[in-house]
């Protein structure tokens, strides 16, 4: 199954060492539980002509259907566990640099990482280790004024900027549903889409739950739709679901 590199938002080289301002104090962790699934139905052209031209006993074997030569497949991935979030600094432009880790009771495991952050939602992670798709999902909204209150229209609502990359669009839409002394529900509305052959389109739905005050997500649930259309050769759409809830945090502790 193909990942959501789209919802990853945009990655690049990292050279962290010599811009990096390291706290003096020890590294602020915060420690998520987690719950991921992806599920992906794909309908692929074996043929222009009729059924009778498919192998529809190996289609079976393989767990799909056929009809007028479409094969239909199918696969779903599912974990959950903790991932671990270290913040041990921030660059020179203000970008918060972390160390993120994932422990998926099933295969989702990621030694840690490191990335830097920004309020806009982008992250940039080292392209050498692994960041889970559901880590990316985390880490967009660790930077620092997420919530910028003078960015904010008369809706209660902004729109990050600077989220476009090398043959990708990114809009992304944000709206303060409610408060309750700084406690924030917050609406995401987020659209990718990439440039080339397959037309990849990724629609974002996302509820976080925000401690202004602390400038800590809460909580987060996400559901994403990615749709990749080759024409005559077939389609694909991919739902992804992830949910995240702080469970503990050195937040403002010595």
């Amino acid at each position: 199954m193909s990942k959501i590199t789209a919802v990853a938002a945009i990655t690049a080289s990292l050279s962290l060492a010599p811009t990096v301002v390291f706290a003096d104090s020890p590294p602020v962790q915060l420690v998520y539980n987690f719950t991921y699934s992806s599920n992906q139905q794909i309908a692929a052209r074996d043929s222009s002509n009729s059924i009778e031209s498919v192998d529809t006993e190996m289609l079976e074997l393989a767990g799909g259907t056929a009809d007028n030569g479409i094969s239909h497949y199918g696969g779903a991935v599912s974990d959950k566990g903790t991932m671990t979030v270290q913040v041990i600094g921030t660059e020179q432009d203000g970008g918060l640099v972390v160390n993120i880790s994932e422990a998926g009771q099933q295969a989702r495991r990621a030694p840690a990482a490191t990335c830097v952050v920004y309020g806009s939602t982008r992250v940039i992670c080292d392209p050498n280790k692994t960041v889970y798709t559901e880590e990316y999902t985390l880490l967009r909204f660790l930077g620092g004024k997420f919530v910028d209150p003078s960015q904010l229209d008369a809706n209660k609502h902004w729109t990050a900027t600077g989220l476009n990359g090398p043959a990708l669009v990114v809009s992304a839409d944000y709206t303060i549903n409610g408060n309750n002394n700084g406690q924030m529900q917050i609406g995401e509305k987020r659209i990718i889409k990439a440039s080339g052959v397959g037309h990849l389109t990724t629609d974002v739905e996302t509820k976080i739950g925000c401690d202004f005050n602390r400038s800590l997500p809460i909580s987060v649930n996400e559901y994403a739709t990615q749709y990749t259309d080759a024409g005559l050769k077939g389609t694909s759409t991919t739902i992804y679901q992830t949910t995240l809830r702080l469970v503990s945090d050195t937040v403002g502790k010595t």
